[in-house]
């Protein structure tokens, strides 16, 4: 075995090795490669900010060579992924964005990266502990102070600029495996998690004042990223399959009581597995903080349209 003054740089390569051929297993039946999925997150980060980034602009986001960016636009693109639209302020850029179908593909993506991002650090304490908070900080250091630049890339993250502890990033990665959990869990029911959703706020929120009344309410919803129309729509089949009241008032039928009865009871088990071991006083700070980052960002949002 290497002395620990020359071991450094071939311990980092077998766990990035290690880490990239996961990742390529693990992410290969929704038809992407470790490299792909790397750039869809990165433009999903971007994307979730309300920003519809430059080729370029992801470039240097994503800390990877334009070439290699190109190449991998390029087939996202074909692969209905990813879509590319002129550039409004520059005739020779496009503006780069996810489809529909690239949004629920990287969300996928996220959950099962997030699965194995605890599997890896699971022998230092998690993705939570503070050994592993150790080791990004040692990592962002050595990436920072790195002799040339990260791989594939001609940009080198500097600590002066390195991301705070808590990103947009880290945030969409923690949204997405939360819903291919939930996704997981209702799986076979017949209900998607936005009808469960739905139903939830029909059953404690209710009754409602009409089905525009609901359908403008789960509009409203950051989380659920549903326009008017959709919203609409989703109602209107709740309806239709008898779990919600066709009157002007709604409410659960006794068949959607029933089935949100069921449903609740068997998210119940999951939803304490998910947040045992966790400092009451982290969670309400964790509350706080993702309160304030919503309003905030409704805000910038409101004011980046007006």
């Amino acid at each position: 075995m290497s002395s620990p003054d020359v071991a450094t740089g071939r311990l980092l390569w077998q766990v990035t090795t290690l880490w990239r051929a996961a990742v390529d297993r693990a992410v290969g039946p929704l038809g992407l490669t470790h490299a792909q999925y790397s750039l869809l997150d990165s433009l999903y980060g971007l994307n979730r900010q309300g920003r519809q980034p430059s080729q370029r602009e992801l470039d240097d986001y994503a800390g990877l060579d334009p070439v290699f960016v190109s190449k991998l636009a390029k087939a996202l693109s074909a692969a209905g992924l990813i879509a590319r639209t002129d550039h409004a302020d520059d005739p020779r850029a496009f503006q780069l964005s996810l489809t529909e179908h690239g949004q629920a593909v990287v969300q996928q993506a996220i959950g099962i990266v997030h699965a194995l991002q605890a599997e890896l650090t699971a022998p230092i304490g998690g993705p939570h502990s503070a050994r592993n908070r150790e080791l990004v900080a040692t990592l962002t250091t050595l990436l920072g102070a790195a002799p040339g630049t990260a791989e594939g890339s001609t940009t080198m993250v500097q600590p002066s600029t390195a991301p705070p502890p808590l990103t947009g990033q880290a945030v969409a990665e923690a949204q997405g495996a939360l819903a291919a959990l939930m996704a997981a869990v209702l799986d076979g029911s017949g209900i998607s998690p936005t009808e469960y959703v739905t139903m939830r706020a029909v059953a404690l929120r209710g009754p409602w004042d009409g089905p525009d009344a609901l359908a403008a309410f789960l509009a409203d919803q950051p989380q659920l990223n549903l326009s008017a129309t959709a919203a609409a729509r989703l109602v209107d089949g709740l309806r239709e399959h008898g779990l919600i009241t066709t009157d002007q008032t709604v409410a659960l039928t006794a068949a959607g009581a029933n089935t949100h009865a069921r449903l609740t009871a068997k998210l119940a088990p999951v939803t304490a597995d998910l947040y045992t071991g966790f400092d009451d006083d982290d969670l309400a700070t964790a509350q706080r903080v993702l309160a304030a980052l919503t309003k905030r960002a409704q805000e910038l949002r409101r004011r980046t349209q007006g």
